[in-house]
């Protein structure tokens, strides 16, 4: 931890105007100075920066305060980066507390060391050394048509091929083998003899959000080798399914732009940004993750897919479509007719062409996936019948209700079939998708699954077996005591809630008037030889001590799937009234509201939402 000495003398020393202006132009009004805001697209300058308070103010996005916050809302640095930030701005030397770092840190300390000496390294190979310039330089500059500032600003170098050379010199260095070999540069053979990982390859160094190397793609320009790219190997600092190549140079023209194009290889991204579209990153090679989308999700909520046009590309973009919409993200994907990638786009046409042609061929998801099938399988009613599948599991995914039902009539439209039809097969995919979510274990049995899931009806029999198996237990809820029946009570009453099955709200209300142990526990005797769970595959779980976890998850899942039905109820009592527009505020109103308590309880159920 930074000790306080040290935080006191870089706010002391730290300029304001002149930190913010190294991120915005800002020009001098009486005291103050003003500029546009980095934070919104405005013509207007409404961002005002006091040298006096040393403090700023954004008054278009409303965030303001000292210059730590504005790296923070800015750079997306922690509190610790920001003050790094300036200590080197300003060479002001860091002391830590007790003098002393934690072995934490002084490992962190040491791969990042390693790593921007690799990157030194390979930039010098790049351009003094002949193998370097006569291999490297002629494939960036002849074979990928980039120019000297690109190749500087993206800091790219040149693996050599003797397979010693780095990790040789990175010893002479004072680096330890240990360290070296931890940060991916070096593998051991047989006997302790050791060689290079990157050997003959165009090095691309990746950067972490506040500018440092934190690991290399390798791209192959020999022939001999068979792997065309490949990266550094996982560390403290490197996680290939946490990062995104470019997001350091894109990161202030995704906020600008408030977009984002994200695209498959490491070239896609530099001969975009030559070509004047900076914002834009890449998944590194890698199949797009979670944790990715959610990177981008930082700094904006709009995406744009533009994968390569060929099968791979395509497979890509529709393997994202669904990661992407889970996330609440508004997504458009370009679509290539004629097999072309990003890298060979950007070479063909000028900023202003570029820009229309992505305007001009950029779709939603419903439309994206109706042109591959006009491409790939016009007129086979089998494969259409495949697409509105994969059209509506993609809505299935998308939280947000409205959207949700504005898709609803962009399908019905695209693929010129009936939204009631529409609605009713989305229903029976989110019945289907809900049951696989469900924690109710379920035999393999076959004709099990030939059948119509009502998966509220499997929750309410689940429910009634607990209450059968242990309504008598004690449970903890809240810091105080109860039974699984009592609790079961309190929610239904709360939550005005009575079984869909009639059966079921029976056995419940013959429950209720035998709360008593003896009477209650001959009725679940009584019902257990009754009931027959087991021949519908029911299994519910015999480990008590789980039963406080149990009913908390069943309840909020049951809570959930009743949420779910009166939005449905709504939807459709909305689409059934005769005056929509007279019915349209009210049913805005009603349709957040429910939404609202559903996100809240997924956040329970521990979901993304």
């Amino acid at each position: 931890m930074i000790s306080k000495e040290t935080t006191k003398k870089i706010l002391s020393v730290s300029c304001i105007e002149d930190v913010i202006g190294d991120f915005v132009e800002l020009k001098k009004s009486g005291f103050n100075y003003r500029g546009l805001s980095p934070f919104s697209n405005e013509k207007t300058p409404s961002l005002i920066v006091s040298p006096t308070k040393k403090i700023w103010k954004d008054f278009s996005s409303g965030k303001g305060g000292n210059v730590i916050t504005f790296l923070m809302q800015h750079e997306h640095f922690t509190y610790e980066e920001s003050l790094c930030f300036l200590a080197k701005k300003y060479d002001i030397e860091i002391n830590y507390i007790n003098n002393k770092k934690s072995q934490e840190e002084e490992e962190y300390e040491k791969l990042y060391s390693i790593q921007d000496y690799a990157k030194r390294f390979f930039i010098y190979q790049l351009h003094f050394t002949k193998e370097g310039r006569d291999y490297g330089l002629n494939y960036l500059i002849q074979k990928r048509n980039f120019d000297a500032k690109i190749i500087q600003k993206f800091e790219l170098g040149y693996a050599p091929i003797y397979c010693k050379l780095l990790t040789e010199t990175a010893l002479k260095k004072g680096f330890k083998i240990r360290d070296i070999k931890k940060s991916g540069f070096t593998v051991f053979r047989k006997n302790n003899h050791f060689f290079d990982c990157f050997r003959k390859r165009v090095m691309f160094p990746i950067h972490n959000l506040s500018g440092k190397v934190i690991g290399f793609g390798g791209r192959n320009i020999d022939s001999k080798y068979s792997t065309k790219y490949i990266n550094s190997s996982e560390s403290n600092i490197f996680q290939k399914s946490k990062i995104l190549y470019g997001l350091f140079q894109a990161k202030k023209n995704i906020i600008k732009d408030n977009f984002c194009y994200l695209v498959e290889g490491y070239t896609d991204v530099i001969s975009l940004h030559q070509s004047g579209i900076k914002n834009v990153v890449s998944s590194s090679g890698i199949s797009l993750t979670v944790d990715q989308i959610l990177l981008i999700k930082k700094f904006t909520k709009n995406i744009v897919l533009f994968y390569d046009g060929d099968h791979s590309g395509i497979k890509a973009s529709l393997r994202g479509i669904n990661m992407i919409l889970e996330q609440e993200m508004n997504l458009r994907i370009l679509f290539l007719s004629n097999g072309e990638d990003p890298d060979f786009i950007s070479q063909k046409y000028s900023v202003s062409q570029l820009r229309e042609f992505v305007s001009k061929n950029s779709y939603n998801f419903v439309s994206f996936k109706q042109k591959i099938y006009e491409k790939y399988h016009k007129d086979d009613p089998i494969k259409k019948s495949f697409l509105v599948k994969n059209i509506l599991n993609s809505i299935s995914k998308i939280p947000n209700v409205i959207q949700k039902e504005l898709y609803l009539q962009e399908a019905s439209k695209v693929l010129d079939i009936r939204k009631k039809i529409l609605i009713s097969e989305l229903q029976r995919i989110n019945d289907k998708n809900i049951y696989k979510l469900s924690p109710v274990k379920v035999k393999e049995n076959p004709t099990f699954f030939t059948k119509k899931i009502n998966t509220i009806l499997v929750l309410e029999e689940e429910l009634i077996q607990l209450i059968l198996n242990y309504g008598n237990q004690i449970i903890k809820i809240k810091e105080h005591n109860t039974t699984v029946l009592e609790e079961l009570l309190h929610v239904f009453k709360c939550w005005n809630f009575r079984f869909s099955l009639k059966r079921n709200q029976e056995i419940f209300d013959k429950i209720c008037f035998k709360k008593n142990k003896k009477d209650l526990s001959n009725f679940q005797r009584k019902f257990y030889s009754l009931s027959k769970w087991n021949k519908k595959g029911i299994q519910v779980s015999s480990k008590e001590d789980h039963i406080n976890q149990y009913i908390h998850d069943i309840l909020l899942r049951y809570k959930s799937l009743y949420i779910s039905k009166l939005i449905q109820k709504e939807v459709i009592h909305y689409h059934n009234s005769l005056s929509k527009e007279k019915a349209r505020k009210a049913f805005l109103k009603k349709i957040m509201h429910l939404t609202n308590i559903k996100n809240e309880l997924h956040k329970k159920l521990h979901r993304y939402v």
